[in-house]
């Protein structure tokens, strides 16, 4: 995997500038170096020790099960199912990504401020064009998938998934880079991107965007 380390904010952007025309690039934020590109059904274990795919089985059933009331729409098919869940916190095989670089390099810096942070830049990957004719447990490879935007977090981070075929290890491709981000670049990326209205109230949209802005803005809490 190529990787570079930034010393600067405008060198970042010219990291993004240098990319390809033509290709469609997607990005994705880590807090820290260390995080792998595994999905959050990757990093979990059963609490029963069951094998992972009886977890995810398990896991999506009863989301499934419960989550009715909660919906104003109901998913179409199995991918939009994962995406919903994914967006709610369940573990999930997807992987988060954006279309945004700035986007993904807000959530490069946006905690840890004591570990360097990188961002993910991927081109490549074939893109699912068929939701709903595509079981996204019978994948022999990893897939990009666009779900439609089941919420305005969704759509203002610009955010799309991966699809991981084997969600328990990490992911690799020839053509993911990765730009490191030091730790004492961060705060400071962070008030620029603040700046370019690249903030807690764009991502998060609502009350929850709210708050967390005034936290980060009014309080000594990084």
């Amino acid at each position: 995997m190529e990787t570079i380390e930034i010393k600067k904010f405008d060198e970042l952007l010219e990291t993004f500038e240098s990319q390809k025309a033509g290709q469609n690039f997607v990005y994705r934020g880590a807090s820290k170096t260390s995080y792998e590109l595994i999905t959050s059904l990757g990093r979990c274990e059963s609490a029963m020790g069951k094998p992972i795919e009886q977890l995810e089985e398990r896991l999506i059933k009863l989301f499934k099960e419960s989550s009715i009331p909660y919906l104003e729409h109901k998913p179409n098919n199995e991918l939009e199912w994962l995406a919903v869940a994914q967006h709610y916190g369940l573990p999930t095989r997807l992987l988060d990504w954006s279309y945004n670089p700035l986007v993904s390099t807000y959530f490069a810096v946006e905690s840890n401020p004591d570990h360097d942070s990188a961002i993910y830049i991927l081109s490549g990957c074939s893109t699912i064009q068929d939701p709903d004719k595509t079981s996204p447990y019978k994948l022999d490879k990893v897939y990009k998938y666009r779900p439609p935007y089941i919420s305005a977090r969704i759509q203002n981070q610009a955010g799309l998934f991966t699809v991981h075929h084997t969600p328990d290890i990490p992911f690799e491709h020839d053509k993911v880079k990765k730009v490191i981000i030091p730790k004492l670049l961060k705060s400071t990326i962070k008030k620029t991107l603040f700046k370019y209205g690249v903030n807690q109230r764009l991502l998060y949209p609502g009350l929850e965007g709210v708050a967390r802005d005034l936290k980060w803005l009014e309080t000594k809490m990084y």
